[in-house]
């Protein structure tokens, strides 16, 4: 569970019941937070994968749109994803629509909504561009909560 409380002035204290964070949305909104979220979902996903393969310098730009009218919902993200590993192009392509597919539960949560999107730089080469995974209805899947379930991270 999250426990999040008003401090002051746009303020905010927000804890998982180990770690305490401040958030100060005067200089980091929620919505970006929220973006933020998605992408560490990731880009851990990511580094964990390949971590045998030596794996450094990972980091990750994410372009977005959203509605302009109320709610301003997402409608496209473009995750973008470089780093440098031991592994071939093939294996580090894996590592991220693994993420995109099935290991990350924040993007997921939105790809029935939203378009993705990613580009990835593996050792200085543009391995994808601007690819696009399949979202929406077809991803539906129906959950049995009285099953035992985990998540990667």
């Amino acid at each position: 569970m999250i426990s999040i409380k008003h401090i002051d002035n746009k303020k905010y204290e927000a804890t998982n019941g180990k770690e305490i964070l401040i958030i100060d949305t005067n200089k980091y909104s929620p919505v970006e937070y929220f973006i933020t979220g998605m992408g560490n979902c990731s880009l851990y996903d990511v580094v964990e994968m390949g971590k045998k393969y030596n794996i450094k310098n990972a980091k990750m730009d994410i372009e977005f749109k959203r509605k302009e009218t109320f709610p301003k919902i997402f409608t496209e993200f473009h995750f973008i994803y470089q780093f440098e590993s031991d592994a071939d192009n093939v294996t580090a392509k894996r590592w991220v629509l693994s993420s995109l597919e099935t290991y990350c539960s924040t993007i997921n949560t939105v790809r029935a909504a939203s378009k993705i999107y990613y580009t990835i730089i593996h050792n200085n080469d543009t391995i994808a561009y601007k690819e696009m995974i399949l979202s929406g209805e077809i991803n539906k899947i129906e959950e049995n909560f009285e099953d035992d379930f985990g998540c990667v991270a």
